[in-house]
């Protein structure tokens, strides 16, 4: 062969070569000069529609009328995000937009559009300066979706998970009390006194229970009887009785100016917590929801100094 015919037949074996750039995009030899689709380009899969009570559901807690509610406003640029130009009318936000995400899946025969709209509407970002608009709109879903198979997790996304088949077993795995009392380093001995008033989210009967825990807890530890004041009394001591038990060394008069407050602390919680709900039914009492993650706070303080009581010595002993 010449060398003219050697240098041809390179020349044609070059051509068929695929160039680095097309070697990095993994394209064929003879798709050069044109370009690759992305992953990001293709169409996503379809998933099949979600129920209409399920869609129903969602709008109720996403479009309810108070906090943590999305406005009018909100639902709108939402609905731009997952390519819906408008929404159709209806007696309220939440029956219009059910209208609206329910109407486009049956044409596009398809659930994607809700799917779109739950991750746009909880996605974190939206919330940076708002966290607790978030964590009160993921709770209220939960407690709903957890009876469809599904719950929105700390990433604000749709995930799949266990299906409750009963009331008791959704608020449990729902779990948005004893989460929010966990997260707010709620002390352990407090959630077992009320545990189960927390899975049936019974604020009422929680909060009964939880007050009840410290006299109890203050039996458990010192062994004596009693309850309320003439309990706390006989543990702590008053002005003219030595305490037998205290939270602290009970030496200097800052540690026992702490003690007697303490003391009076119980004596006041007892008063204000427990009695009037020992004396009262659930339904001529509600709790507010704030007051009673505040009120758990304050007993697993006092949970906590509970922890390191110790037992004095007798006045004038060494």
């Amino acid at each position: 062969m010449s060398i003219i015919q050697t240098k041809k037949k390179r020349a044609e074996e070059c051509a068929l070569e695929k160039p680095h750039w097309a070697l990095r995009l993994g394209l064929p030899p003879d798709n050069r000069g044109t370009r690759s689709v992305t992953q990001s380009e293709q169409k996503p899969a379809k998933i099949p529609p979600f129920a209409p009570e399920f869609v129903k559901g969602v709008c109720d807690v996403l479009a309810q009328t108070d906090f943590p509610g999305l406005s009018g406003s909100e639902i709108d640029s939402l609905l731009q995000m997952v390519r819906v130009t408008e929404r159709e009318p209806g007696g309220n936000k939440r029956e219009s937009l059910y209208i609206t995400l329910y109407n486009v899946q049956v044409r596009q025969q398809a659930g994607n559009v809700v799917g779109g709209f739950i991750a746009k509407a909880m996605s974190l970002s939206r919330y940076a300066a708002q966290p607790a608009r978030f964590t009160d709109l993921r709770d209220q879903l939960n407690e709903f979706l957890i009876f469809h198979g599904y719950s929105i997790n700390e990433d604000g996304k749709l995930a799949a998970g266990t299906k409750a088949s009963s009331m008791s077993e959704g608020a449990a795995l729902a779990g948005r009390l004893h989460t929010e009392l966990m997260r707010r380093g709620c002390h352990a001995e407090l959630l077992r006194y009320c545990d189960e008033e927390l899975i049936n989210r019974s604020l009422f009967h929680a909060m009964s229970e939880a007050s009840k825990s410290i006299p109890s807890r203050v039996r458990s530890i010192t062994g004596l009887a009693g309850d309320g004041a003439v309990l706390f009394d006989g543990v702590f001591g008053t002005n003219r009785e030595h305490p037998l038990w205290s939270i602290n060394a009970h030496r200097s008069d800052s540690e026992i100016s702490e003690h007697r407050g303490f003391k009076n602390l119980l004596v006041g919680v007892h008063g204000h917590f427990r009695n009037p709900r020992a004396h009262s039914s659930r339904i001529t009492r509600d709790e507010v929801l704030v007051d009673f993650y505040d009120a758990f706070s304050l007993f697993s303080y006092i949970h906590r100094r509970l922890d390191s009581m110790n037992r004095l010595l007798p006045e004038g002993g060494n």
